[in-house]
């Protein structure tokens, strides 16, 4: 609540200082200003994110909660059906995993990861406690899925602000959300 009671404040306050500046330059020789692009453009960016950049084919993005974006470079799989989608990190433990399993790449619209869909698991720890599913409170949910491109060559898949829970009742791990876009190659 308080996130939007901020964001509502920076657009009020963008408004003003727009309102403010157009009145003072009202002139007939300053008609052409951008400053109405300029506040459409941040308010635009306050609605927050429309899409991830894409990432390099046989790569995926990850941010998980407020951490920073990550680049996943170990592409383990890349298969409609049971094996799905699998990207980890080039590092000793690989963590995190991205996994989406029993995934149709023949269907472009519609997908939805959790519940209903294809399974969603998010690996951040080498231990039982270790994977989130999408979700809260510990019960399993669902997330809507954009598939940015479908070829013979490649599968390209976005995720935005997906909430997610851990698996395992025990873990202590907090809720929190997850972006990913995820470009394998077939």
């Amino acid at each position: 609540m308080q996130t939007k009671q901020n964001r509502i404040k920076i657009i009020v306050a963008i408004i003003l200082i727009g309102l403010t500046f157009n009145f003072y330059n009202c002139g007939d020789e300053k008609k052409d200003n951008n400053l109405s692009n300029l506040v459409i453009a941040i308010l635009a960016i306050q609605g927050g994110v429309a899409d991830l950049p894409q990432p390099v084919d046989g790569t995926a993005f990850i941010k998980i909660g407020n951490d920073e974006m990550l680049t996943l470079t170990d592409e383990f799989s890349c298969q409609s059906g049971v094996n799905g989608v699998i990207f980890g990190m080039a590092d000793a433990d690989n963590l995190p995993i991205l996994n989406i399993h029993n995934i149709d790449f023949a269907q472009t619209t519609g997908q939805s990861l959790g519940v209903g869909g294809s399974q969603l698991d998010i690996d951040v720890r080498n231990d039982a406690s270790g994977p989130y599913q999408a979700g809260t409170n510990n019960v399993e949910g669902n997330c809507p899925a954009t598939v940015k491109e479908t070829s013979a060559t490649i599968f390209d898949i976005q995720v935005l602000n997906c909430p997610i829970t851990r698996q395992n009742p025990a873990a202590t791990l907090p809720d929190t959300t997850v972006s990913f876009r995820a470009r394998c190659t077939r």
